[in-house]
């Protein structure tokens, strides 16, 4: 499988309108597949629906699939399975529950908006998107309705859901890392710390350089505990030398296999079509004993 891999262009972290991206599962995966992405994975926020139609997308373009989930924890600390069984009974499970947490958030969302005179249906909302359903999700719809005074989601979001925004609550109880780490596990997958450099806002006060390393190092060493295997040393937004360079050594600390993605939603934030080289230090994730393609026996 790593011999495959090499000299591939290879974009593990992405996602479709089965949460919050913009395209179908087969329409990124050919996306994907224009931009010159011979390994794509698709891992889309506690949701795992669009995998087969992705796959299917996959085998018509030549292009190696790698299933995947983006599993939401607290602190929105985001824990990534690659290769992951999606029939596996305890992911089923884990993401059933995440997603009726999701709901009734959304409900609440939607009685928070009441509060601030936006009226809007849940039953539309929901019935809008074709998977999950998040904060931004909702921003689209209130543009698409003409519900706010605003053009742009992005707009809609900084003003009501961001932090310091008009419509604030407390955070859902999302399932613990430990527990996301573990049920990647049971499902045959390996467990990754995404974007470890996007955790700690650089703008809000007190998180000078010095404070964010102390708080990626820590999260780290927490994953790493809770039986974690690679972590993204590469991937989209890592705006200076401090966050494309301290992944790499964080990794190289605590043992982890490297990973990398762009984290694609849409054009309008990033595009794909990155080669991502890692430092001569690190082990790829696709070297992983575990490391297989969707369908693949091995």
């Amino acid at each position: 499988m790593s011999e495959y891999c090499e000299g591939l262009m290879i974009d593990l972290h992405n996602h479709s309108n089965k949460s919050d991206g913009l395209y179908s599962p087969s329409e990124v995966v050919r996306k994907a597949f224009d931009a010159g992405i011979r390994v794509f994975g698709l891992s889309d926020h506690d949701n795992v629906s669009g995998i087969d139609e992705a796959c299917a997308e996959a085998v018509k373009a030549g292009i190696s699939l790698v299933a995947g989930v983006e599993i939401t924890t607290p602190r929105k600390i985001h824990i990534q399975g690659l290769c992951i069984d999606i029939e596996n009974k305890s992911l089923t499970e884990l993401l059933d529950t995440q997603n009726r947490k999701r709901r009734e958030y959304t409900e609440l969302l939607c009685s928070r908006l009441a509060d601030v005179g936006i009226s809007v249906d849940y039953d539309d909302l929901m019935g809008t998107f074709a998977g999950t359903v998040n904060k931004y999700n909702v921003s689209q719809y209130l543009v698409n309705r003409k519900m706010v005074d605003l053009t742009s989601p992005d707009d809609v979001y900084e003003k009501y859901f961001a932090t310091g925004g008009l419509v604030t609550i407390k955070e859902a109880p999302w399932c613990s890392m430990a527990e996301a780490v573990e049920t990647i596990l049971n499902a045959g997958g390996i467990p990754v710390l995404a974007h470890v450099w996007r955790y700690f806002d650089p703008k809000k006060p007190g998180n000078t350089e010095e404070v964010r390393r102390e708080k990626m190092h820590e999260l780290t060493r927490a994953f790493k505990e809770a039986g974690g295997e690679a972590m993204e040393t590469l991937g989209c937004r890592q705006l200076n030398a401090f966050e494309k360079e301290y992944p790499t050594e964080l990794a190289l600390e605590f043992g982890l296999y490297a990973s990398c993605g762009t984290d694609y939603h849409r054009d309008d934030k990033v595009s794909l079509g990155t080669r991502y080289v890692f430092d001569e230090r690190l082990v790829p994730v696709w070297k992983h004993p575990r490391f297989r393609f969707y369908g693949s026996k091995g």
